[in-house]
């Protein structure tokens, strides 16, 4: 009586997965799906840059000087914050943020309506973008 055996080599070169590598592929898709706000406030943070000229109160020195310097800001951190990955980044976005709209009445152009409900209005929306981005839990501290 011949014995028949099966022959199951092709099963052992498939890999499995182990339970952490579907558990990193979740936390990957996740980080993802959150990658939004980074490029979002990326944008704020360019629009704020590029308002002066956009909204043509160039004029006002303070006002321009503080637009781009804290639209430059916002856009490099989140641009830093797409490769390295870290937490941090949504704190100091929202300070930024912060700070846009407290700047008309700290540096003394709430008389300029265009370049006042500019700093407000993205200043306001990147705080949001940051704290969405701090409330969903941030991004993971490493890489996937």
């Amino acid at each position: 009586m011949a014995h028949v055996t099966q022959d199951h080599s092709s099963d052992h070169r498939r890999p499995r997965a182990a339970a952490g590598s579907v558990a990193r592929s979740w936390e990957a898709r996740r980080w993802e799906a959150r990658r939004w706000e980074d490029w979002g406030n990326m944008v704020l943070g360019l629009l704020l840059a590029l308002s002066p000229w956009l909204l043509r109160f160039t004029g006002l020195e303070g006002a321009t000087l503080n637009a781009v310097i804290i639209g430059g800001l916002v856009c490099a951190l989140s641009a830093l914050a797409l490769t390295l990955l870290d937490r941090w980044e949504a704190y100091i976005s929202g300070l930024l943020g912060v700070w846009a709209m407290l700047s008309p009445w700290l540096l003394g152009f709430t008389a300029y309506d265009v370049a006042m409900l500019a700093h407000i209005g993205l200043g306001g929306l990147v705080v949001v973008v940051a704290a969405i981005e701090i409330w969903q839990g941030g991004k993971p501290d490493t890489a996937v």
